[in-house]
C-alpha cells in the first residue's frame, strides 16, 4: 500500500513536469527565437537526428512526437520555408512524404554547438552523475508508462 509520502511526491513530480515543461518551453523560445527558431522546430530536427537511420515519412514522425499530423506538418513546412528541411514524396508511395535534413540544417545546428553546451551546463549544474543516472532511469519509465495509456 502506498503511504501518503508516496503519493505525495508522486503529485510532487507530476506537478513539477508541467511546470518545468512551460519554463523550458518559454526559456527556449526566447533562446532560440534569436536564431528564428522555435522549441518545436528545434524538437522535430532532434527528432529526425536521434530516432532514424534514414528519412522518416511524415506520419513516422508524427508517432514520434506524439502530435498531430497537421502539426507536425506545419512545423516541417516552417522548417522548409528557412531551408533547414526537405519535404519529398516518397519514391514507392505517392501519398507518403518524407523528411530530410538539409546541409543548412547541419551547418545551423553546428554553428550552435557550444552554446548547446554551456546551456546544457547550466541547467544541470550542481546535479551529480548518479542523480543525472537517477532521472534517466526514472524518465524512461515514466515514458515506457505513457505507452501504456494508448492501448
Amino acid at each position: 500500500m502506498e503511504t501518503e509520502t508516496t503519493i505525495g511526491k508522486q503529485h510532487y513530480i507530476y506537478g513539477s513536469i508541467f511546470y518545468i515543461s512551460n519554463k523550458l518551453q518559454a526559456l527556449m523560445d526566447r533562446i532560440l527565437g534569436k536564431h528564428g527558431i522555435t522549441t518545436k522546430q528545434w524538437l522535430l530536427t532532434i527528432i529526425l537526428q536521434e530516432h532514424f537511420q534514414s528519412p522518416p515519412t511524415l506520419n513516422e514522425v508524427t508517432k514520434v512526437m506524439g502530435t498531430s499530423h497537421q502539426n507536425v506538418k506545419q512545423l516541417a513546412l516552417k522548417l522548409e520555408e528557412k531551408g533547414l528541411l526537405s519535404l519529398e514524396p516518397d519514391d514507392e508511395d505517392k501519398r507518403a512524404i518524407r523528411l530530410t535534413l538539409t546541409e543548412k540544417s547541419d551547418s545551423f545546428w553546428k554553428s550552435m554547438e557550444d552554446e548547446s553546451v554551456l546551456f546544457l551546463h547550466s541547467f544541470f549544474k550542481d546535479m551529480t552523475e548518479k542523480e543525472l543516472r537517477v532521472m534517466v532511469s526514472g524518465f524512461k519509465k515514466i515514458a515506457d508508462n505513457l505507452e501504456d495509456f494508448k492501448e
